[in-house]
């Protein structure tokens, strides 16, 4: 059994990708599509942009993804049996798993990301979520219960095996840092100026559903989907659209991911999307094949 996985939003830049971009047919075309759709070249936008607008970021990552899709699909030529995104990624398995079409996907992460961005501006204060690695569940819970009885509120969004990622103010996230900073096995990756996959977001949820994803129809899907909310098999186009929607106010659990993989047989994980963790992640219990720009632009002789 095959299983694709499309990984979610890691921090990137425009040179980091450029060459892919500017050079790179599928990455023209997408690029391309992308910017016919919300009215400005996407690819400028990208050059330029600065760390608040997730608009262009989300909508550039999601372009960047999807060529390297199509990349995937002429050279290996495969089907694979299960699609799994990873929190962002789950934007991608929209349109691979045939839900959506790229133009609908594009529109509908470019509208909620500036959506997005207001409602985290309008919050009653700045929350970030911190990326920590070798900090097991047992020892975030732990962690977790220190700070509350300090009375200071951490909230667990994401359990990604080796990497956990904790929500909060941004006081107790730079407190957490601190925390870190002096256990020697583990150690901090980044920090995202903004809360994911947090109850925080429950009401971002029903207004992006109301305001945009009602806008789009949701269309039968060409292949199973394991979903990084709850490890489950989804087959209908309902259960991905809510699948999406809980990912907003629902942690990753990438362990429940593994779990299901597992179960269902998959040998071979492809790894199609711009820079991530989850090829260094999966390579211990899969065969896996990572497909990033970078491979991509030495395969074709650029380095």
């Amino acid at each position: 059994m095959i299983g694709l996985v499309l990984p979610g939003l890691a921090p990137s830049s425009y040179e980091e990708v450029k060459d892919f971009i500017e050079t790179n047919p599928f990455a023209k075309k997408r690029f391309q599509e992308a910017s016919d759709i919300i009215g400005y070249s996407l690819a400028e936008a990208f050059r330029a942009a600065t760390e608040d607008q997730h608009e262009v970021i989300e909508s550039a990552f999601l372009a960047n993804s999807i060529a390297l899709l199509d990349y995937f699909y002429e050279r290996y030529g495969l089907h694979p049996d299960y699609s799994i995104g990873a929190s962002f990624g789950g934007m991608s398995v929209a349109v691979q798993s045939g839900g959506l079409t790229f133009g609908e996907c594009l529109w509908l992460t470019h509208e909620s990301a500036k959506h997005s961005k207001t409602y985290f501006q309008q919050m009653d204060a700045e929350y970030h979520t911190h990326f920590i690695f070798n900090l097991s569940l047992e020892e975030t819970e732990e962690l977790i219960n220190d700070f509350q009885a300090k009375g200071m509120e951490l909230e667990l969004v994401g359990h990604l095996e080796k990497v956990v990622c904790l929500c909060g103010e941004k006081s107790v996230v730079q407190s957490l840092k601190e925390v870190i900073n002096q256990r020697s096995k583990c150690f901090s990756l980044h920090t995202m100026k903004q809360p994911i996959h947090s109850r925080l977001l429950t009401e971002l949820k029903h207004q992006l559903r109301d305001k945009f994803y009602s806008q789009v129809v949701f269309k039968p899907l060409q292949v199973p989907i394991i979903s990084d909310v709850d490890g489950h098999i989804y087959k209908q186009s309902e259960e991905l659209k809510q699948m999406l929607l809980d990912g907003y106010d629902h942690p990753v659990r990438w362990d429940l991911v593994s779990k299901s993989m597992k179960q269902e047989h998959i040998e071979t994980a492809y790894v199609v999307g711009p820079r991530n963790l989850f090829t260094q992640l999966l390579k211990y219990e899969f065969e896996t094949i990572g497909i990033s720009p970078d491979t991509v632009m030495h395969q074709v002789g650029i380095s």
